[in-house]
């Protein structure tokens, strides 16, 4: 399935709301210069949405959020943030040292843009679900308020004092400091909050949908050829494009797309190879097995094996499945492993080790003609 997006209706509503918000904030500002200030980050939201419309829409969560984070900008922006009046009451009422809205404004610029930043990098397959996105989506939004920093401090250099109610440090040494850590907080409570909710919406979690090995051709060429890992996993398995290049040239590998409902998730390459003094017996090699980035952590992979293992089995004469992995990708060596594969001991000319799936007595095979190279 693809990600699901903003409708048209919603960003209407949603356009419609912001402009409300926009006018009633701007008129007769606390501060003019202030709130030009404090605005221009919800205004250049607005236009950024706007001009990539037909090409990029972001989720229904993403964009709610944009706008939320639109309001707590444009309120700050219309009393400036060390005087929105009902952080003043609360300030009053329970005897604090300051007007805490500011702080409010800081961990919305953490909590939002993480999952901005969780959309683009998951969507563009820069990095699968895990550990590695967690950290680096709070990294930018880190690198995001620490860029701010700078721009308040470059302003308040350029404008001296009338710069103040702008950086809202209300006498805190540590203000800065405070308004970084926020951001982080912010960032790392809207992923573990809104993770998995965001994953739905983005078509990676819930039930998955049945798995299938289909044919590749004119139907679904261009949709399969669009299927990549991340970038960290690129040196451990060939691509699709070369892949289908080296069955073009060879003749014997076959190649088909891993589904997962109506969404083409994957791509195997086979191969037959007769064993060496045995006519009529043979073994599958299983040249290629990658799951696009989007769609990992799934059980995809796990799945498209099984039936690669399936069809392997079904074969008259078909002595077992044999692969061979990339030394330091034991992420996928553990999976062969559970899927009863075992390692033989063999170093193809490539530095990769080999594993073997024996059906019922059979060794592993003697090496024939080589297989292409997984990268």
């Amino acid at each position: 399935m693809n990600p699901t997006v903003a409708s048209a209706r919603l960003h209407v509503r949603l356009l419609a709301a912001w402009s409300i918000l926009f006018v009633l904030t701007g008129w007769a500002p606390k501060d003019r210069f202030t709130w030009a200030l404090e605005a221009a980050p919800a205004v250049a939201a607005v236009i950024a949405i706007a001009a990539l419309y037909r090409r990029w829409r972001f989720t229904p969560l993403v964009l709610v959020l944009v706008l939320a984070h639109c309001v707590v900008l444009m309120i700050g922006a219309r009393y400036t943030y060390a005087e929105v009046p009902w952080f003043n009451l609360l300030r009053d009422e329970f005897g604090l040292a300051r007007n805490y809205y500011d702080r409010v404004g800081h961990f919305a610029q953490g909590f939002v843009p993480a999952m901005v930043a969780r959309e683009i990098l998951l969507r563009n397959g820069v990095l699968p679900r895990g550990r590695w996105l967690f950290f680096l989506v709070a990294c930018t939004c880190l690198a995001i308020s620490a860029s701010y920093e700078f721009v308040e401090w470059w302003v308040a250099l350029a404008s001296g004092e009338a710069a103040e109610a702008f950086l809202g440090a209300q006498g805190d040494v540590w203000d800065t400091q405070w308004d970084m850590f926020l951001a982080l907080c912010g960032a790392v409570i809207a992923q573990v909050l809104l993770g998995r909710f965001h994953d739905r919406q983005l078509g990676l979690a819930g039930p998955l949908p049945e798995v299938k090995l289909r044919e590749i051709d004119a139907s679904n060429i261009d949709e399969v050829a669009d299927i990549r890992v991340g970038p960290s996993q690129s040196r451990l398995v060939a691509s699709v494009g070369k892949t289908l290049w080296q069955a073009g040239r060879r003749g014997d590998i076959d190649c088909r797309a891993v589904y997962a409902g109506e969404t083409a998730a994957g791509f195997v390459a086979t191969l037959v190879k007769p064993e060496e003094g045995e006519p009529g017996r043979h073994h599958v090699y299983l040249a290629r097995l990658l799951v696009d980035a989007r769609h990992q952590g799934r059980g995809i992979g796990a799945r498209a094996l099984d039936l690669v293992i399936a069809g392997a089995r079904e074969r008259p004469g078909c002595t077992g499945v044999r692969l061979s992995f990339v030394p330091v990708n034991e992420g996928a060596a553990s999976l062969y492993e559970r899927h009863g594969f075992r390692r033989t001991g063999v170093v193809d000319e490539d530095g990769e080790h080999e594993m073997w799936l024996a059906f019922g007595n059979s060794g592993a095979p003697a090496r024939s003609n080589p297989a292409p190279s997984g990268q």
